[in-house]
């Protein structure tokens, strides 16, 4: 008796090569979805003019003051409530976001860098009947460089989210907004 060959493939051949080709797929996948410096910069930049654009809208709706703090790692922001600014601890998306590590910021508010010579003890909001507050005082009632006007319009800024990669090139994206409460990605003119 001769037995006839039947053409094809094992069961076995096709469940391996099924799960080759998912090995394959998923390391495509993570391979494109880790992100390198610049997306992640990029994404903390759009994570930004996302929260300073609903607070913005928020100030319109509420007719309330609201600033945003700048510091090197970090930014809050802060609204004005009996003659002094408080930090929003309650909202999670509005609370204090922390740089990740290696990313700094830095600001230029309307063409000019951020602490002048001539004016670092100086505050917009200084009474001088009123007792120069504590350093305690200063970290609990924080005074913003951005201003955020219930009218729509905010202080003219640049926020620059800044990273140095493992081969040491320094990566920036640009933040810009204008008196009249726009917020974009770079400047306008690149």
């Amino acid at each position: 008796m001769h037995f006839r060959r039947h053409a094809g493939f094992t069961l076995l051949e096709v469940l391996l090569v099924a799960l080759l080709m998912g090995l394959v797929a998923s390391a495509v996948t993570i391979s494109m979805s880790a992100a390198g410096p610049e997306q992640a910069l990029n994404k903390q930049a759009q994570r930004f003019i996302s929260a300073t654009e609903m607070v913005l809208d928020e100030s319109v709706l509420s007719g309330q003051f609201i600033g945003i703090v700048i510091d090197e790692d970090q930014y809050q922001f802060v609204f004005y409530r009996e003659g002094k600014w408080t930090a929003v601890e309650q909202d999670r998306l509005l609370a204090t976001r922390e740089m990740d590590p290696g990313i700094v910021l830095d600001v230029v508010i309307d063409g000019m860098p951020l602490v002048q010579e001539d004016e670092q003890d100086e505050s917009w909001f200084d009474d001088p009947f009123i007792d120069e507050e504590s350093e305690e005082d200063k970290k609990k009632h924080p005074e913003p460089q951005i201003l955020l006007f219930p009218s729509g319009e905010m202080t003219p800024f640049e926020l620059n989210f800044t990273t140095v990669t493992d081969e040491l090139k320094r990566i920036n994206v640009l933040v810009v907004g204008d008196a009249l409460g726009r917020l974009t990605l770079g400047r306008v003119d690149e």
